[in-house]
């Protein structure tokens, strides 16, 4: 496991620490075994989602014939040239990383952070029927589709309902 990423448990009878690192990044999430509090509980989501977000830096420096490789490999056939295409799936890359970035940055205060976790939840909620409508026009696989609809959908609901207090003053 690379030094600047590691991830660690400390375990006791009443509570567990994780604790994640990567470079200058750290945020530990508590949790009772017995209960989780909402803010908890979006920490974690916003945790896990902005490193899974986070891998989409690879994406801007992958050499094309890796992508080739993956488009071929996803079931997406031969996949088309031309310097549009790189120019959208490399800044694409860059601005979901970016956003995971963002993501782990709430995540260490989500009190303080509350109106911008907020507005990720509803524009992770109205991404699932936009994506949803993209990657179906776009004739993408059903997984894929539903993937992105349902996922986006999730995240962006439990986010909401994690503040629902704070929405309802």
């Amino acid at each position: 496991m690379h030094k600047s990423a590691r991830f660690f448990v400390e375990a006791s009878q009443h509570h567990s620490t994780i604790i994640f690192v990567c470079g200058p990044l750290t945020f530990d999430v508590l949790w009772s075994y017995n209960t989780m509090n909402k803010e908890r509980i979006q920490k974690v989501l916003l945790g896990l989602t902005g490193a899974f977000e986070m891998l989409a830096f690879i994406a801007v420096v992958m050499p094309r014939t890796w992508m080739e490789i993956a488009h071929e490999w996803l079931g997406l056939g031969q996949m088309p040239h031309g310097p549009v295409l790189m120019f959208l799936i490399r800044q694409a890359s860059y601005t979901y990383g970016m956003h995971g970035i963002s993501l782990w940055v709430l995540a260490r205060d989500v009190k303080r952070f509350r109106p911008l976790i907020i507005l990720n939840g509803a524009a992770y909620l109205l991404a699932a029927p936009v994506f949803c409508a993209i990657d179906y026009t776009a004739g993408m696989p059903l997984w894929w589709t539903m993937g992105d609809a349902v996922g986006c959908g999730v995240l962006g609901a439990a986010l909401l309902w994690c503040s629902l207090r704070d929405l309802l003053r």
